[in-house]
């Protein structure tokens, strides 16, 4: 009967037992009398068990025995746990040769059971010296097997009998696990009977929990509701916690019952099997299922610590070894209260990202909480002799167990903010570095503190869960990563980073500011990370020795020093007000990549280094910028307002728009716009012989503004140059310009400039040339201009057509290749001045020149024509000198040539052989 019994659960085996017992009073029992003093193995009728347990006997051998006793293992196994029952095939033997073994292995739910194998490098020849079971299969005890010590207790049965209690020798060594068997008396007769539960001061009442055929969580009392009369007479206690589906309902007809039937593999329950139609009451399991018990939180149970707290050693590794690598000791309270129950390690493995389904409490080893690969992901809890050691190891390196430094965190509490003070992270009282990480956890508002130093050398955090502002006078960074959530840090003396590659992170509502009168010095690498904002308000200096990022936006009111190396910015950056500078030092350089916004007079300064705004420069409100042998690169730069010197310096930008602004490009500055400039209502003005500006596209200049050249500069407008209502005042200067459109303008050019246009248009505008050069390589157009020319040199390659204007040449020269003038007034004031139609390439029959209407020649100089035709048309007059070269064979007329024509102080025409109309001029 005992075995046919071997698919049911131990908890059920423990029930039979205990029947058994009762059943088979007079049987004959082996007992260790006198285990104190002389131990001997003696075997007795049960019925005298009594007068032995008053003497200190108990049931099995003595553990004292040679190595060939059957029993050799209890000492080495049973004393220091309690056991299942094991559950084997009726045909097993239980023997070691001839020797009954007392303990065995056996495969849950598989039917499987064996004696095991000698331990690995400790070879054993003793019978039933074979302890180690294979991977999964669990150490269990023969089902009559149990030594027991029994003290007298003189407790009372359900009947009113006096009886004995007998516990479990192996419940009174502190066990981790539940003793298995249910409590059984003996009268005052020797008859083993059930009895009530033993008192609390009990032993064996201390809880503990039972390995299970499955791994289960570790239950406590209070872990577990009490069962209904119908579900004992199982030790619900001693069931293993139930793994089922997470929809299970765990009701029977109705009501919640504390204990059901499980078949772990598949993650399949059910209430149980039987023909009883009341609620919990059924209590029969199939094949391969084992009873189970219901799981209940425990409320008062302390939740693990922050995930982060805890990490994953390698495989094989201790925790000591893991911790060792990096300099810190094993945090030996937290790895036992990683190891606090199979819950709490699933939870903490869960949120160090890893999936688990099953898992349990063993005994192996002391790795504590661990975690293994294989399908489908399991949580295991190794615990000998009810403890987790920062020292064991693994000898399975798939399995990763839990581990936690002593030395990586430390939180600290304010929600008084007033209170705050000097803090120093991570510092012992020996002032050496103690916890790798720190957070100091803020209330709400507004408060005052000390010096901060972070010493964490892995993260310091200030958090608050809302908003809260702490004025600081001194922060000292010592970490690589510092992080601030719901916190504006103020410093009012000094902030000062030396940590290369230093993190700063910042949320949303996160700020550092750099307070009046305070300073910030980043001696090493930083990196401005997040969501939040960097301030330097004004009256504060910030320097930069060493390379630093701004990921977050940058708002700059004081002084923004970098002395060497590169600051790169990936958010914005704004400089506002008087005092805010930005000042880029010899050998140093910013790169932005978003907009860089300079306003309310605040300044961009930079020597010898070099600034690019890949994601533009906005100038504005008096803003300033001035560069001496600095390089600067703009995409889009825009200036209301502002303004900008540059000397010794290289600046280029794709687009260039002024306005209301000031430019100064100085000596052994090169300014190259590729988008083409545009000066609305402002001044540039380039004032040495090293000093050039080029505009590959067209450019503008309206407004009043005013493109002034001098000392020897030069300005290419290569995509042309439009002014309206502007002057360009030019002197020792050399401009070249596509088209040049000037319309209510003014031209200045004097003291050898030279200007060159492939095309000229000349509307409403003053030209006033002193010893200067202007040669238009294609047309020349003006209309109601007054242009005047003073020892200067006029060349039109092309057509020169002038319209309703008024030219002044005195001592100069124009020459064109073809005209048209139309109500224009050409003065040549002295005998130098000559106005030349050229006529080039064209044919003594091609018309080259014609005068019309209001076309008027006059002073005492010379119209000169060289070749080709020219047409008088009625209204023109020619009241100066003229002269006509043989090529200029012919003078058509659409009128008579007139006696005015031919009366000048100087010889009024110089015909040299050629015909005017029908007649021969003689020679002189």
């Amino acid at each position: 009967f005992f075995f046919g019994m071997a698919k049911r659960s131990w908890s059920t085996w423990a029930f039979f037992l205990c029947l058994w017992l009762s059943i088979n009073a007079d049987e004959r029992v082996t007992i260790c009398k006198n285990p104190d003093t002389n131990p001997q193995t003696i075997t007795i009728s049960s019925l005298d068990l009594p007068a032995y347990f008053e003497q200190g006997a108990y049931l099995g051998r003595c553990p004292s025995e040679d190595a060939d006793s059957p029993d050799v293992e209890v000492p080495n196994i049973c004393s220091q746990m309690s056991l299942p029952v094991c559950q084997c095939p009726a045909t097993y033997n239980w023997l070691d040769g001839e020797q009954l073994c007392g303990t065995h292995c056996m495969a849950v739910g598989e039917g499987i059971c064996y004696l095991g194998h000698e331990t690995y490098g400790q070879p054993s020849t003793a019978r039933c010296g074979k302890w180690e079971c294979d991977f999964g299969h669990v150490r269990c005890r023969r089902p009559d097997f149990e030594p027991v010590r029994a003290p007298d207790c003189n407790n009372q049965n359900e009947d009113g009998e006096d009886v004995t209690v007998v516990f479990s020798k192996k419940g009174r060594v502190r066990s981790l696990h539940r003793h298995l068997l249910e409590v059984f008396c003996f009268s005052s007769t020797g008859t083993p009977v059930r009895c009530s539960p033993p008192p609390a001061e009990s032993p064996s009442a201390s809880p503990s929990e039972s390995p299970s055929a499955s791994p289960s969580e570790s239950p406590s009392p209070s872990e577990f509701s009490s069962p209904s009369p119908a579900e004992c007479p199982y030790v619900c206690e001693d069931l293993p916690v139930c793994q089922c589906p997470e929809d299970y309902d765990y009701t029977s007809f109705g009501e919640v019952c504390d204990t059901h039937c499980m078949e772990q593999d598949e993650y399949y329950c059910h209430p149980g099997k039987g023909n009883s139609f009341l609620p919990c009451s059924r209590l029969e399991c199939g094949p391969g299922q084992i009873r189970c018990r219901r799981p209940v939180v425990d409320p008062t149970a302390p939740p693990p610590r922050n995930p982060r707290t805890f990490f994953l050693a390698r495989g094989g590794e201790s925790c000591d070894d893991a911790c060792g690598a990096v300099g810190t000791v094993c945090d030996h309270d937290l790895v036992q209260e990683a190891a606090l129950s199979p819950a709490h390690c699933q939870d903490i493995l869960e949120h160090l990202g890893k999936t688990t389904h099953l898992g349990g409490l063993y005994e192996d080893d002391s790795t504590g909480c661990t975690y293994h690969p294989r399908a489908p992901g399991w949580y295991e809890l190794f615990k000998k002799d009810g403890q987790s050691t920062c020292s064991a190891r693994t000898e399975d390196l798939d399995r990763l167990r839990v581990c936690a430094c002593q030395n990586l965190r430390e939180e600290r509490h304010f929600d008084d903010l007033s209170e705050l003070g000097d803090q120093n992270f991570c510092l012992d009282a020996s002032d050496t570095v103690a916890t790798v990480q720190g957070r100091v956890s803020l209330g709400t508002g507004a408060g005052n503190g000390g010096a901060f130093t972070c010493n964490c050398v892995e993260l310091c955090e200030l958090h608050s869960l809302t908003e809260s502002t702490v004025s600081l006078t001194n922060y000292e960074n010592r970490g690589a990563t510092n992080d601030f959530r719901g916190t504006i840090l103020q410093i009012t003396v000094n902030f000062l980073n030396t940590i290369a590659g230093a993190i700063f992170t910042f949320d949303a509502s996160s700020a550092l500011e750099i307070h009046s009168g305070g300073t910030a010095s980043f001696t090493a690498a930083a990196t401005f990370t997040g969501s939040g904002v960097f301030r330097a308000r004004e009256g504060s200096t910030v320097s930069f020795s060493s390379a630093s990022t701004f990921q977050i936006a940058t708002e700059v009111s004081g002084q923004f020093l970098v002395e060497s190396e590169q600051v790169s910015f990936e958010e914005v950056v704004t400089l506002t007000g008087s005092n805010a500078l930005m000042d880029v030092r010899s050998g140093s350089r910013i790169v932005a990549s978003r907009t860089v916004t300079v306003s309310s007079s605040s300044e961009i300064r930079g020597t010898s280094g070099t600034m690019q705004f890949d994601g533009g420069l906005s100038m504005a409100s008096s803003s300033v910028m001035s560069l001496t042998s600095t390089t600067v690169s703009v995409s889009t730069w825009s200036a209301s307002s502002s303004t900008m010197s540059f000397d010794g310096s290289t600046v280029t930008s794709q687009t260039w728009s002024m306005s209301s602004s000031t430019v100064t490009i100085g000596t052994g500055t090169a300014m190259s716009v590729s988008g083409g400039a545009q000066l609305d209502a402002s001044t540039m003005t380039l004032s040495s012989s090293t000093s050039t500006f080029t505009s590959v596209q067209a450019s503008t200049l309206t407004n009043g503004g005013t493109i002034q050249g001098r000392g020897g500069c030069n300005m290419q407008f290569t995509g042309g140059l439009q002014t309206t209502s502007s002057t360009m005042d030019l002197q020792q200067s050399t401009v070249g310009c596509g088209h040049l459109q000037m319309s209510s303008s003014t031209l200045s050019a004097s003291s050898s400039t030279t200007v060159t246009a492939s095309q000229v248009t000349f509307s409403q505008t003053t030209v006033q040339m002193t010893s200067a050069s202007f040669t238009s390589s294609g047309t020349m157009s003006d209309d109601g201009g007054s242009l005047t020319f003073t020892t200067s040199t006029i060349v039109v390659t092309s057509t020169f057509t002038s319209t309703s204007s008024s030219y002044s040449l005195t001592g100069s020269s124009m020459t064109v290749t073809q005209h048209t003038i139309t109500s224009t007034t050409i003065t040549l004031t002295d005998v130098s001045s000559q106005f030349l139609l050229d006529g080039s390439g064209a044919g003594g029959g091609s018309l080259v020149g014609s005068l019309a209407s209001g076309a008027v020649f006059s002073g005492l100089g010379f119209l000169r024509h060289r070749t080709g035709l020219l047409r008088l048309i009625a209204g023109s007059t020619i009241g100066c000198g003229m002269q006509l070269s043989p090529s200029a064979q012919i003078v058509r007329r659409a009128r008579a040539l007139q006696q005015t024509d031919l009366t000048t102080t100087n010889p009024a025409v110089t015909a040299c052989g050629n015909s005017i109309g029908a007649t021969t001029v003689a020679s002189g």
